[in-house]
């Protein structure tokens, strides 16, 4: 049975993502960002001694004030043994901004999980990878909707001879947190992190233009479908159906997953579902994630300014 999600992603557009945007301003990062690691439990944590922000493409700037105190949590730490940890790569300085806004939780998740694609883009992050970690954060991470609602609030004005109050209406905005994927639940855990395999190989075999392959037919990688796609995923996952659907698309072993140096899928082509033998998700070790704090490193890798990383 053709599966009901996969009806608003399933189209390709006429011309290709890059034909399309290889000339799109993306925004653009203040300098730094400057600040102080200390160590901290369970993570290292980026504490701002500067205030930081990022215009993005459309005029809209995203403050991170003096003093915020990140760990990349952002970026579910379950990919952290893949990807080398939130400090490192070109997608540190959006990983700073998505971090304070998933914290705040002043913006929509939608937009604020597009906003750390625009900035990964940016700082120069190639359009697949950037995708692929898109996709990580809207499949995986934090999400929420911002609601507005009318409450009684009481206010008292206080004089000197007596204190006066009365009941107004105010208008409070609050955000509604829907559920994750908990991947301390090995199972769900190896299952993402086989997904994250296997679309970053299909991500890097097509250019950043196909996502997935499924039992409907391939998912194209611009970013409505990979929000769509996302929102499909992460409702499986929550409830549990990951291990019967035959919707979920293609998996891959991540034991020798390399960020850096992703592979192709064989013959540079992405193969059809039934191609692949059906891979067991237990079949990989329990990833261990230790290395998030080289520092020095980082420092070294990135157009920082040389006083932007003080240790204590």
């Amino acid at each position: 049975m053709l599966s009901k999600y996969f009806v608003l992603f399933m189209l390709f557009p006429t011309l290709s993502y890059t034909q399309l945007h290889s000339q799109e301003y993306f925004g653009k990062f203040s300098v730094g960002p400057k600040g102080e690691f200390e160590e901290g439990t369970p993570w290292t944590t980026f504490v701002l001694s500067e205030q930081f922000f990022f215009d993005d493409p459309n005029g809209l700037r995203w403050e991170v004030p003096i003093g915020t105190k990140v760990n990349g949590a952002s970026i579910p730490p379950a990919f952290w043994s893949l990807i080398g940890g939130p400090f490192t790569g070109r997608y540190f300085k959006a990983s700073v901004v998505h971090d304070h806004y998933t914290q705040k939780k002043s913006r929509t998740a939608h937009d604020t999980h597009r906003n750390f694609f625009y900035g990964m883009r940016a700082n120069g992050v190639p359009t697949w990878k950037a995708k692929l970690m898109y996709w990580a954060v809207r499949t995986f991470g934090g999400d929420w909707i911002i609601k507005e609602s009318v409450e009684q609030v009481q206010i008292c004005d206080v004089p000197i001879s007596s204190i006066n109050c009365e009941t107004r209406p105010v208008v409070v905005t609050k955000a509604t947190y829907s559920g994750v994927a908990d991947l301390e639940d090995p199972q769900k855990l190896a299952f993402a992190l086989a997904k994250f395999s296997a679309v970053a190989r299909t991500l890097k075999t097509s250019n950043g233009e196909v996502l997935d392959s499924t039992i409907n037919g391939e998912v194209s990688a611009d970013l409505e479908s990979i929000d769509s796609y996302s929102s499909f995923l992460r409702s499986e996952l929550v409830e549990g159906n990951f291990e019967q659907s035959e919707d979920l698309g293609l998996l891959s072993s991540w034991a020798n997953f390399n960020f850096e140096n992703v592979e192709a899928w064989e013959n540079n082509q992405i193969p059809l579902l039934g191609d692949l033998p059906r891979y067991r998700i237990s079949s990989d070790p329990s990833p261990n994630f230790q290395n998030q704090n080289d520092l020095n490193s980082v420092a070294e890798a990135f157009d920082f300014p040389s006083d932007a990383f003080l240790l204590r």
